[in-house]
């Protein structure tokens, strides 16, 4: 996400996918022994943070996403129709339970088995904390043992807040009071095209409100974006080839995440990271005085009005899917204007399919509806939308992470 006031924001390429820094493009897909190193610790690294053996391909990525939509289904409609509202309807108490768990610091305090006496400590009931909690186990949230002790399981792990990936922020954002107050305001979106659920609800459109109202917020918003970002660019850096390529852009890059995992695996790349004077300011330590911070830069801007040129590729990280078709237009014209014939940019969003499915996409088509001005597309609006601002798709990539990169280039003449 990016915006006017505060901004920032889930197959290997072929032949043709390598650009020439400021030169030739190529048109082969051979990549250098270091860069082949420097992608295969990218996959290591994501790997690690999503807790699984082995990073999958992207096609691979999205057979098991339709395997696992399958398994749902198959669930859901083997229940009577009134088991499957009651369901549906009793499932907002996942939402409740994980904020519970974060506020309470159960994550964290699970470094070792714990009955539920130790856990709830003066801040709790450790009879009402048990019932919670077994809640949780039954959602996967974290483990018990025959003793009636809690464990930690990978889902607890990664709520911890020493996590290196952290997705604690996430919790701490949809399970807020004003993300509540926004979701049950939808009503006036659904009636209005012109407000959403947060400002039907607050009075502020959400960047207004995270970077103004509550501060608190913004936190919550920088750091779920962080552990969202980190993962996309290291599916980007272990899937894209970046032999040629020699100076990054990260547009509406937020506090800098994407652009350090980028740059901790391809280590001839320089990089800047462009948002909003106020947001870039406080970059991330890995990017400000980390391993990479000599080749990171902070640029403010705003890209409704310009987009810095002279760089070997741009990244568009969720970003285009936070705003309209006006808006996006302006976005991506500033884009095609700061390209030259020889750089290209890569866009990365989750498609809408054509036909409607229980997806992450669809539920974050909910989430645009409550919180933004903008929508999830499908693949062909998308395309639509780069090809009125003078870009064509060069290339469409299925990252591990379940998101599509659109390498973009720009029409020539």
């Amino acid at each position: 996400m990016n915006s006017s006031e505060v901004r920032m924001d889930l197959s290997v390429g072929g032949p043709g996918f390598l650009t020439g820094g400021h030169g030739a493009r190529l048109d082969h897909g051979l990549t250098s022994p270091v860069t082949d190193m420097s992608r295969h610790s990218a996959r290591q690294e994501l790997a690690s943070l999503l807790g699984v053996p082995v990073t999958p391909p992207g096609r691979a990525t999205k057979a098991l996403t339709a395997a696992r939509r399958g398994m749902t289904r198959l669930h859901r409609s083997s229940g009577p129709p009134p088991v499957q509202v009651l369901e549906a309807l009793f499932g907002l108490f996942d939402n409740r339970v994980l904020g519970l768990m974060v506020e309470l610091d159960i994550p964290d305090r699970l470094d070792q088995p714990r009955s539920v006496i130790e856990l709830a400590g003066e801040r709790a009931s450790p009879t009402q904390l048990d019932r919670v909690l077994r809640y949780a186990v039954g959602r996967g949230f974290l483990s018990m043992d025959k003793a009636g002790t809690y464990r930690a399981n990978g889902v607890t792990e990664v709520l911890r807040s020493d996590h290196p990936n952290s997705w604690r922020g996430w919790v701490e954002f949809a399970s807020s009071d004003w993300f509540w107050d926004a979701c049950r305001r939808v009503d006036s979106a659904v009636s209005d095209e012109g407000i959403s659920g947060i400002a039907a609800a607050t009075g502020h459109d959400f960047f207004e409100f995270i970077g103004s109202v509550r501060p608190d917020a913004g936190a919550a918003f920088h750091a779920a974006m962080r552990s969202g970002a980190t993962v996309q660019a290291l599916g980007l850096a272990g899937t894209l080839q970046w032999d040629d390529i020699h100076t990054v852009c990260d547009v509406g890059g937020g506090t800098g995440a994407a652009v350090a995992a980028l740059l901790e695996h391809h280590g001839h790349l320089t990089a800047a990271v462009f948002d909003l004077p106020d947001v870039v300011a406080h970059l991330e330590q890995a990017a400000a005085d980390g391993r990479v911070a000599a080749r990171v830069e902070a640029i403010g801007g705003d890209f409704f009005a310009e987009i810095p040129a002279g760089f070997d590729r741009y990244l568009l990280l969720a970003v285009i899917h936070d705003w309209d078709d006006d808006q996006d237009a302006r976005i991506l014209s500033n884009l095609a204007d700061a390209m030259s014939p020889y750089s290209d940019a890569v866009v990365v969003e989750t498609p809408l399919t054509e036909r409607p499915r229980d997806s992450f996409e669809a539920a974050s088509d909910m989430l645009m509806l409550a919180l933004a001005a903008g929508r999830e597309r499908t693949d062909h609006e998308y395309c639509d939308l780069f090809t009125g601002a003078g870009l064509d798709v060069a290339d469409k990539v299925a990252l591990p992470t379940g998101a599509t990169a659109f390498r973009l280039v720009r029409r020539p003449g």
